[in-house]
């Protein structure tokens, strides 16, 4: 079912009312937060996210741009003793486009769709559990993700828990029997999961987890992988540092490959400037399927699709330096550029390098404005996974309540 007319010129109102910038006095008496007040007024949460993107995208072979409109629009009961439930809608279309023109994975999903339908029970002290299609993530969502870059949203057919009953110590847990992916397409799965979380101190944080993933549609995507992950922070040289470092080692995928994967981060503010280096390796075979792989490796996604089934030739090496700073103009214009260099993980093989930037601005309450560029550049004689250059540029306005 295609947009109609209407609801189109309501995204339209609602994005043009929401996107100029108001005092706190304006905001206060905005026809918008008059609407707004009367819908919180009634039990339960309505919600409303709204995504007007114009994007480019070039590869050889490939030129193309458009503009895209997404609506997710969903209702969340109140509590009864415990219980909740939640139901959302998604609704996709092209504005002036033809279904063919925009780029990479967005090309796909226009329509209406269910988004999510679950029921929830929580227990301040005891956990949760959740059952029925719902957004599920994990960590940093390298592994479990919901891709909340692309226009339609990853979701899963899951059942979902947590134990919070000691103190510090959360275990999560999920079976998936199935995946809405960004690209339109339903898979069918048979997967299950354990992430294992103890907060040392608030800013010392270990986790541990086994995910056996298997693809009844896919078994390129099928794997186990095993890891752990710390997350910390200290001071030093009188500087606050924070980081991150990841390993898993991974198994039994459908071809027999067998590989680890190995990630660390260090970033420090000074003088308002956040300033950080990292690295991640995957090994040649290592595969991400569940994982909102936007996330990671550059925004020109030049190695989004390979690493979800792990075809990237002798493995990647991804070595970054980033730099971010709120410049102080309205309500603060928050920048980053990122810097990568990419190259095989084994071999003596070429690489190539990327540089990103995104800006957003927060218009008001609900709106938010953002661009991203990114542009990767191969090496003289890369081959493979790193060979020709791939740029993206995306401009949008996103609505939230």
């Amino acid at each position: 079912m295609k947009i109609t007319t209407n609801a189109y010129r309501i995204a339209a109102t609602a994005l043009a009312v929401v996107a100029s910038p108001l005092t706190a006095e304006e905001e206060a008496a905005s026809p918008l937060s008059s609407a707004v007040s009367q819908l919180e007024s009634i039990p339960g949460k309505f919600s409303l996210n709204t995504r007007l993107r114009y994007e480019e995208f070039e590869k050889p072979g490939t030129d193309t741009g458009g503009t895209s409109i997404r609506a997710r629009y969903g209702y969340t009961t109140p509590s009864f003793n415990g219980f909740t439930a939640m139901v959302e809608g998604e609704t996709l279309s092209r504005i002036g486009d033809d279904a063919d023109e925009l780029p990479g994975l967005d090309n796909a999903g226009d329509g209406t769709d269910l988004n999510q339908l679950w029921v929830q029970y929580k227990d301040a002290d005891l956990g949760s559990a959740k059952l029925g299609r719902q957004i599920y993530v994990l960590d940093d969502q390298r592994f479990v993700g919901h891709v909340g870059w692309r226009q339609n949203i990853q979701t899963f057919d899951a059942f979902t828990g947590a134990v919070t009953a000691i103190d510090n110590l959360t275990l999560k847990a999920f079976y998936f029997d199935g995946v809405e992916r960004v690209n339109a397409n339903s898979d069918q799965l048979d997967s299950i999961g354990l992430n294992l979380t103890y907060k040392f101190a608030p800013s010392a944080v270990l986790t541990a987890f086994y995910y056996d993933i298997e693809n009844e549609d896919a078994a390129a995507f099928d794997n186990t992988t095993v890891g752990a992950r710390y997350v910390g922070s200290t001071d030093a040289a009188g500087l606050g540092f924070k980081y991150a470092l990841s390993y898993a080692s991974q198994s039994d995928v459908t071809n027999g490959d067998e590989g680890d994967y190995y990630a660390a981060d260090l970033s420090t503010a000074v003088s308002g400037v956040t300033l950080g280096l990292g690295i991640e390796v995957l090994e040649e075979g290592f595969r991400t399927p569940l994982a909102t792989v936007h996330k990671f490796n550059g925004f020109a996604d030049k190695f989004a699709k390979p690493s979800l089934s792990g075809t990237i030739g002798d493995g990647l090496e991804d070595v970054y330096v980033y730099a971010g700073y709120k410049i102080p103009v309205g309500n603060g214009l928050t920048t980053k550029v990122i810097y990568h260099d990419f190259s095989p993980e084994s071999g003596s093989g070429k690489g190539g390098d990327e540089i990103d930037l995104v800006a957003a601005y927060k218009l008001n309450k609900y709106t938010k404005a953002v661009a991203k560029y990114g542009d990767y550049s191969a090496d003289s004689g890369a081959a493979g996974s790193f060979e020709d250059d791939q740029r993206m540029f995306s401009f949008e306005l996103n609505f939230i309540y």
